[in-house]
């Protein structure tokens, strides 16, 4: 009895797949869809600091935006603490995203891949 025991789980240990295991593939998908939702609401409320800490500088300089920005220092304080940011956390959130779908598209193969063989 304990023999044909052994022999199930070691079928059933060979059915399943060698490099990966769905349940650890499905669980780093979920993390990477999760924390790539994180990133970007993080780099939209730095964005969101960012423009109110250059409202105050311009309220307390008595500064108007339409004069600033024929300026190239401004423009230049622009790009690089507002543009640059946003587009960092763009690209590592469709990174990913793209990461997480990758790994739900394998998840998906493997699946099929099973059903098809029964």
């Amino acid at each position: 009895m304990n023999t044909e025991e052994n022999e199930i789980i070691n079928i059933e240990k060979d059915k399943e797949p060698i490099f990966f295991t769905p349940k650890r593939v499905t669980l780093v998908s979920d993390t990477a869809s999760i924390l790539s939702w994180i990133v970007l609401v993080g780099f939209i409320c730095d964005i969101a600091v960012q423009v109110l800490s250059l409202q105050a500088q311009m309220k307390t300089g008595n500064l108007v935006f339409s004069t600033l920005i024929h300026e190239a220092s401004f423009i230049a304080y622009l790009f690089v603490n507002i543009a640059i940011p946003f587009l960092t956390g763009l690209g590592i959130f469709v990174i990913l995203q793209a990461a997480a779908a990758v790994l739900n598209i394998l998840i998906e193969m493997d699946y099929n891949a099973r059903e098809a063989k029964r």
